[in-house]
């Protein structure tokens, strides 16, 4: 247990996780009425992914009737066909206004010459527009506001775990709150609510990549042992292609596609158009990425992205909206108006498009009480898609239709019970590794973990044995690695604790890739390379099967309505344009 006593928190509303879509919540509740109490696990408008975001998917007009129709369709073809059109529908509506908001809130989109707003394209729309700003200057705007309603902040407080009505894992009841710690105190934070928002963004592996290290899918799991439904978290697998020159990352991946750079392979053909007819150098990050990956295994490689032929003016509308690409082309030489550089991809269990809780129209969960916005989510307007800028959008709207529904439950309730043995459980397992001695430390599990997962065979070319192998590797790591963790000290304690999390996400994204029989989207099966419309036109749901956590997951599907729906998908199976190189055929019946 901790030295400390805790601090008690009772507020109306919690919002857990201080991005764009929390921000937005917990602001919205205040204008409600309700007491908000909003948790980050670091510094709101300092870290996190709203701080790389540059394009936010931004209807440039209200939109009504065959025109919204045009608009829903966009992100269904881009979504594989699995997005919810119903709640596509109303996203596409909600957004125009959400924006309207952030406008006169004062952030800074970009502008045309003439003052009005610059509205662009970006990676996955030929229709749908989007505004650029860089995502910390948003987030200061967000920040501001919430101190002007008194939004209690808590920063650098983790959160470990849900509370529930019932004290159950997961809860038949609902949740209550939540406990935390602070990360450089090391004091307890226990959270008395009446309804939660979980705005925790995606889940990433330590890769020391842009915001990735200190999000290990810590509201995935809380999800989870309370009791919520996952959705599409078969397409967790995340890529990215802008490691330059083998020398540099950058963010800004959509918006460089979005202002039209070329990729070439070694002979200077433009490849994508034959991995992705539909969208070619628009396509997604992990159709784009293994796209370069099959030319250079096949030959063709090394890849480039060529931006020599973009106007100067689009150019630096790139460093406008996203510096850090700026600064680290001029830190490392690089002029695009010259030069090109080589890319190389990487690809790792992660969020993508999709991936998270699966919610309705107001955010809500299969849990009572408990709501979800943003990246932790499984985003049911681009489930398994390819847009470079709707992810930050869907989190605005989610939050703000959210916080209505929190408030309504709030002033429905009374006073809620004290629940304390899960606070002491959660508390004590977070401080677990402090009392052992110098055995394993955090990173190694890390690292290992990573080894196991970022594997080529298994990355590239999934099948039943590879991924069950995989699966038992993290059974290993999870029985005989993870006891032997020390963590000699509070930085140390909070890795071992994103391990332990994100080796659980790992375990929920393969079981539900085994689970899922063909290849769609983020995921590609060597054994199933085809897409197959006839069986698989549904979402694939995971959920705790009892109080027994650590029991596979149980499964359940959703049959997506299209009886109902304007947007008709086509029928049948359609092979894979990714094929399976010569030297990795044997993956096809290992």
């Amino acid at each position: 247990m901790s030295d400390y006593d805790p601090v008690n928190v009772n507020v109306d509303v919690l919002v857990i996780g201080g991005g764009l879509g929390g921000c937005r919540a917990a602001l919205r509740a205040r204008e409600l009425g309700a007491s908000v109490a909003l948790v980050e696990k670091a510094q709101v408008a300092r870290a996190g992914p709203m701080t790389y975001v540059h394009s936010q998917f931004a209807p440039d007009r209200l939109l009504e009737g065959d025109e919204l129709n045009t608009w829903v369709e966009e992100f269904v073809v881009g979504s594989n066909y699995l997005a919810d059109q119903d709640w596509t529908a109303m996203f596409l509506r909600d957004a125009y206004f959400r924006f309207r908001e952030l406008i006169d809130m004062g952030v800074p989109y970009a502008r045309s010459p003439d003052g009005n707003l610059k509205y662009v394209k970006v990676r996955g729309h030929k229709i749908g527009t989007t505004l650029g700003a860089d995502g910390r200057a948003c987030m200061e705007v967000m920040r501001k506001a919430m101190k002007r309603a008194r939004v209690r902040l808590f920063e650098k407080v983790a959160s470990l775990d849900l509370l529930t009505l019932d004290g159950l894992h997961p809860t038949k009841e609902g949740v209550c709150g939540a406990v935390g710690v602070h990360v450089q105190t090391g004091v307890p934070h226990v959270f008395r609510t009446k309804a939660v928002l979980l705005c925790t963004g995606p889940f990433y592996p330590r890769m020391h990549y842009a915001f990735a290290d200190h999000i290990p899918g810590d509201g995935h799991r809380m999800a989870y042992r309370a009791g919520a439904e996952l959705a599409g978290m078969e397409f967790g697998q995340f890529a990215a292609w802008s490691y330059f020159n083998k020398t540099f990352f950058t963010p800004g991946q959509a918006k460089i596609q979005g202002i039209g750079a070329h990729f070439k392979n070694r002979l200077g053909e433009r490849f994508m158009s034959g991995y992705d007819p539909i969208w070619g150098e628009q396509t997604g990050l992990i159709q784009m990425a293994r796209g370069i990956i099959t030319e250079n295994i096949e030959g063709r490689g090394p890849c480039y992205v060529d931006m020599r032929h973009v106007p100067t003016a689009d150019i630096e509308m790139l460093y406008q909206v996203a510096p850090t690409v700026g600064r680290a082309f001029k830190e490392f030489g690089v002029d695009p108006a010259r030069d090109t550089l080589t890319v190389n991809p990487m690809m790792v269990l992660a969020s993508n498009s999709s991936s998270g809780l699966r919610i309705g129209l107001d955010g809500e969960t299969n849990v009572p009480g408990l709501y979800a916005a943003g990246a932790c989510t499984c985003l049911p307007h681009m489930m398994a898609g390819i847009s470079g800028s709707a992810i930050s959008s869907a989190s605005l709207v989610t939050g703000y239709r959210a916080a209505g529904a929190m408030a309504a439950r709030a002033a429905s309730l009374g006073r809620l019970p004290r629940n304390t043995r899960q606070v002491d459980d959660a508390i004590s397992a977070f401080y677990a590794p402090r009392h052992k001695f110098r055995l394993t430390r955090p990173a190694d599990a890390h690292l290992e973990i990573g080894r196991v997962t970022g594997e080529a065979t298994f990355a590239l070319f999934k099948n039943a044995a590879r991924i069950q192998h995989v699966r038992e590797e993290l059974a290993r790591i999870e029985a005989d690695l993870l006891p032997k963790v020390y963590a000699p000290d509070l930085h140390e304690l909070v890795k071992a604790h994103d391990a332990r999390t994100y080796l659980e996400v790992c375990k929920l994204v393969t079981s539900a890739m085994l689970e899922r029989t063909e290849s769609r989207a983020e995921l590609f099966r060597a054994d199933y390379p085809f897409r197959d419309n006839d069986r698989w036109l549904k979402w694939l749901m995971l959920s705790a099967p009892g109080e027994d956590l650590a029991a596979p997951p149980r499964v359940t599907h959703w049959d997506l309505p299209f009886e109902r729906w304007p947007i008709k998908p086509p029928r049948g199976i359609e092979p894979s344009t990714y094929g399976v190189p010569e030297r990795f055929r044997e993956a096809q019946s290992a």
